[in-house]
């Protein structure tokens, strides 16, 4: 059901019809806007990320969701966000950017920039936080796990952190989905404004595009621009966003250089390096390049298991190294799926007041994965063997020739990512390989598809051709 009117609110409490939504409009959007997003994830996510959902507040601008903790909201904004959007468009009418708060942030402000019409062109000390994230305090670099898939990148950070504007500007970092350049960003937020009381801003790159997008309708160019240039630290996240955006890159490149020339700290992350992103102009590139770059790669098995342990304990979870184990050799997705297995176990301990068990932990390891659509591994072997033009049986042989090892490493990368099985199971499948042997395979072609364009399409095209 479609909205048909301009909704504003600016008290979250407030019942005048004329100036705010009442409190049954606001429930009545709500429970329209759960049930389309309940038709498109599984009963299982929208119980874990969805249940304790509260509408807040309307304003014309923007649309706030209470969540319970800073744990679900950062996970809603790095994998909901987008269905959030659209569903709040498609049942508002009205497009209208999307924040989650916590419960305990209820009095926070909420859009981007005032929606009087008497705004002025100025703004003061405090605006930043109004347009910022606000910041999970649990990602700090004592949170951290640091391994050498990621000891550069930490090393920077907290090299930033202790000098903004004089180790490395701009920091650049970069790495897959779900690796832990957002905690970075946390990590270094936290340091400049506790330890050096800077007045920071952190905002993923689609957050400024949405906050340029408002700038151009409301023609505020004053503000926007004296928010951005009056910081002492910018940090941005999934720059690689910005591909799709050219009038929002022009804006970014001159408030680059109103801060770079200024020695304020600027830290960006990517999912691939400047070079690699679409449309993106060399000035902008090149200027990237002017401080420090550095990758985060996928995490060996033994950087999982200690990444589960020390979340865990973070949640007061004793959980034994046999447990962990299991958990980093079936949760077949990055580090933040990870923390949502681990926030599943907490959740079902809580409920029961009982201790971790091996059962319990198989058991939510399997409902996470048939949440997912899983393939059949022999249609996996199948789909490898058409693409790369040789057998299914050459795949299973023990023969190592290039032309062989890499359709194999394909089919373990493949099955492990799309199939359910454990690493074991999968490496038992292909030839009667140990675990070791799938998981240097997948680390393998994880690297390899960064530099090869080609060997990224035919694995996007293979897995799109086996989800079907």
């Amino acid at each position: 059901m479609t909205v048909n009117k301009d909704i504003i609110s600016t008290d979250c409490n407030s019942s005048s019809p004329n100036t705010a939504t009442t409190i049954a409009e606001r429930n009545f959007i709500l429970k329209n806007v759960l049930s389309e997003i309940k038709r498109v994830v599984t009963a299982q996510q929208f119980d874990m990320w969805f249940s304790g959902i509260r509408l807040s507040a309307i304003t014309e601008n923007n649309i706030t969701f209470t969540v319970p903790n800073d744990f679900i909201k950062e996970w809603l904004y790095t994998n909901y966000l987008d269905i959030f959007s659209n569903t709040v468009y498609k049942i508002l009418n009205s497009l209208r950017e999307v924040v989650f708060s916590t419960y305990s942030e209820i009095n926070d402000h909420y859009a981007y920039l005032p929606t009087a019409s008497n705004q002025t062109e100025s703004v003061d000390t405090n605006t930043h936080q109004e347009t910022s994230y606000t910041l999970n305090k649990h990602y700090g670099f004592e949170t951290f796990v640091v391994e050498p898939c990621n000891r550069l990148a930490h090393a920077s950070a907290v090299a930033v952190a202790e000098s903004p504007g004089q180790a490395y500007n701009p920091l650049f970092i970069h790495g897959s989905s779900g690796l832990g350049k957002t905690h970075l960003l946390h990590a270094i937020n936290n340091v400049l404004q506790t330890k050096h009381g800077l007045n920071t801003f952190y905002l993923s790159c689609e957050r400024f595009i949405s906050h340029y997008i408002s700038t151009i309708r409301s023609n505020s160019w004053g503000v926007f621009r004296s928010l951005y240039n009056g910081i002492d630290a910018l940090l941005i996240d999934d720059i690689q966003l910005f591909e799709n955006s050219q009038g929002s890159r022009e804006e970014f490149f001159h408030i680059f250089n109103t801060l770079y020339n200024a020695k304020k700290q600027i830290v960006i992350t990517s999912d691939s390096p400047p070079e690699s992103i679409k449309f993106l102009e060399d000035r902008l590139v090149s200027r990237f390049k002017w401080g420090l770059l550095c990758s985060i790669n996928t995490p060996t098995i033994e950087t999982r298991i200690a990444i589960i342990e020390k979340k865990a304990l973070l949640l007061g979870i004793n959980l034994p190294c046999e447990f962990a184990t299991y958990f980093a050799q079936n949760i077949n997705g990055n580090i933040r799926e990870i923390e949502g297995a681990i926030a599943r176990l907490n959740k079902e301990l809580r409920l029961t007041k009982s201790n971790a068990t091996l059962s319990l932990i198989k058991r939510i390891v399997q409902e996470l994965s048939c949440s997912k659509k899983l393939v059949n591994i022999e249609a996996i072997l199948e789909a490898v063997s058409k693409r790369y033009n040789v057998s299914v049986s050459q795949i299973l042989s023990k023969q190592r020739l290039r032309s062989i090892t890499l359709p194999r490493q394909v089919a373990m990368y493949l099955s492990r990512k799309l199939t359910g099985m454990s690493l074991s199971e999968i490496g038992g499948y292909i030839g009667g390989r140990d675990h070791s042997t799938v998981i240097h395979a997948d680390e393998k072609i994880s690297t390899l598809a960064k530099k090869d364009k080609n060997l990224l399409f035919s694995l996007q095209k293979l897995e799109s051709d086996l989800s079907r």
